[in-house]
């Protein structure tokens, strides 16, 4: 009778650590759960902000790109409107002075013929 309870006291022992290991398992195993849930969330909010950050870095290169092209044209405008400038000044010089040479050969047509 003695061995039988020596037996059956040994053999709940070891249900009893059985139970309390499994009972520390699950705590463990649901802890590491959060903790994975909390480290996914963080990778996705991480991935969303660089998603944002990335459409930001788009749209900020887009608006330099833009304004450079604004200020190129502007740019190429007062450059072209000065060149035609130019232009009406030089040809209005030759011009003055074809009619100026006009002007002498008409005169010195006259001289030889008058």
């Amino acid at each position: 009778m003695e061995i039988t309870s020596f037996i059956l006291g040994v053999c709940s022992v070891i249900v009893i650590m059985m139970v309390v290991g499994t009972f520390v398992n699950y705590m463990a195993t649901s802890s590491l759960k959060k903790e994975i849930n909390n480290l996914w969330q963080q990778a996705k909010d991480d991935e969303d902000a660089r998603g944002r950050q990335h459409f930001e870095q788009i749209n900020y290169t887009d608006t330099l790109n833009s304004n450079a092209h604004d200020e190129m044209t502007k740019l190429y405008g007062y450059v072209d409107s000065r060149n035609d400038k130019l232009e009406n000044g030089v040809s209005q010089q030759i011009a003055d002075l074809y009619r100026q040479l006009d002007k002498l050969e008409n005169e010195g047509k006259s001289v030889i013929n008058g």
